[in-house]
């Protein structure tokens, strides 16, 4: 076996527990965490730095709740062999906040975000139209987020989850199953602050300072702040395929347009989704699934037809590769080797 192979550097027990903290608390201290998890709060950093000088975990900052923000769903068919060569051109534009490779009709699928319907009207019309190697295009406005960012793995018990979030500012705020109203903006300094946390989310308070210009305790006001006006959030990542969770679809459902607020907050809270928002289009749910085999399919199927009998699932596609994830460019195993913050202020 190769010392670099995806297999000689899977994730062991304590890693997933890490992980799983993490989720809970992207921003929990290392002293904090190893008390929760049975080791030392050196040991805890240790393995964090390990995962993340891999390449196999990172935390990001997030658009909270609250952040005006337009975003969309594109399909695209490239040219014949030269998907991935498009892929990788998404993946530099800053308003892309993901790229898959799939099966079926379309070769990728691309999420978008922009801070105003204007600026994403240009961006699917004028600036990504412009990518070499595109055939056809087709995208799909997303009218309301379901999904959140904090994600479990089951590998802490309800005990641990409070010990690392029973702090002040360390739970996001509370907006239910549905998105709460976007109304908010961020002001130039915000937005650098949100930028440069794109890179580290768990960023020391003194090294932002450096980078941003400011105090140490301006940025950890100003931090604070936007978490607790919904503004901010964070997300913890990693190699899905070394963790358990390999298999990602892309499902399009339609939904009657009564029950779609209720079907998109409860697939939101289901433990297989990362993406569950309400498109036009006559799909009018989008839902990303991660799952342990790709036989699992069967059985979200199954619990979407329980949970609504009217709904149908009118197209599936596997994700082949991810190429890039909420601004972590990847590289075949699924490993982060760059960033491409993403930044729906970009021009």
């Amino acid at each position: 076996m190769r010392p670099d192979s995806p297999a000689s550097r899977a994730f062991d027990e304590t890693d997933i527990e890490l992980l799983d903290a993490l989720h809970a608390n992207p921003r929990a201290s290392f002293e904090r965490l190893g008390p929760v998890l049975g080791i030392s709060a050196v040991t805890a950093a240790r393995r964090w730095q390990r995962l993340t000088e891999s390449g196999r975990a990172w935390v990001s900052s997030v658009p909270g709740p609250h952040l005006a923000l337009a975003g969309a769903s594109v399909e695209i068919r490239a040219q014949p062999g030269r998907t991935l060569e498009v892929a990788r051109a998404l993946a530099t534009v800053p308003q892309v906040m993901s790229v898959y490779a799939t099966d079926g009709a379309f070769d990728l699928q691309a999420l978008v975000i922009t801070d105003t319907v204007t600026s994403l009207s240009h961006l699917l019309l004028e600036q990504l139209p412009g990518i070499s190697g595109i055939a056809t295009a087709q995208s799909h406005v997303c009218l309301e987020w379901y999904s959140g960012t904090r994600w479990r793995l089951g590998a802490i018990d309800t005990t641990q989850q409070r010990s690392v979030t029973d702090g002040p500012g360390d739970r996001p705020p509370s907006v239910g199953g549905r998105l709460a109203f976007r109304n908010r903006t961020l002001d130039p300094a915000d937005r650098a602050l949100f930028l440069a946390l794109q890179y580290d989310g768990r960023a020391r308070y003194r090294d932002l300072a450096a980078q941003l210009g400011m105090t140490e305790q301006q940025v950890r006001r100003r931090l604070d702040a936007l978490v607790r006006r919904g503004v901010l959030g964070f997300r913890t990542d990693f190699t899905r395929s070394e963790g358990g969770w390999p298999t990602e679809y892309a499902l399009r459902i339609s939904v009657p347009r009564h029950a779609l607020a209720d079907v998109g907050s409860e697939i939101g809270r289901w433990p297989q989704t990362r993406i569950c928002a309400a498109t036009t289009g006559p799909a009018n749910l989008l839902l990303m699934a991660q799952v342990h085999h790709t036989s699992d399919l069967t059985g979200l199927f199954d619990r979407i037809r329980s949970g609504t009998p009217e709904a149908e699932v009118l197209d599936h596609r596997l994700v082949l590769r991810a190429v890039k994830s909420w601004g972590r460019l990847l590289d075949e195993y699924g490993h982060a080797d760059g960033v491409v913050p993403v930044d729906p202020w970009a021009s």
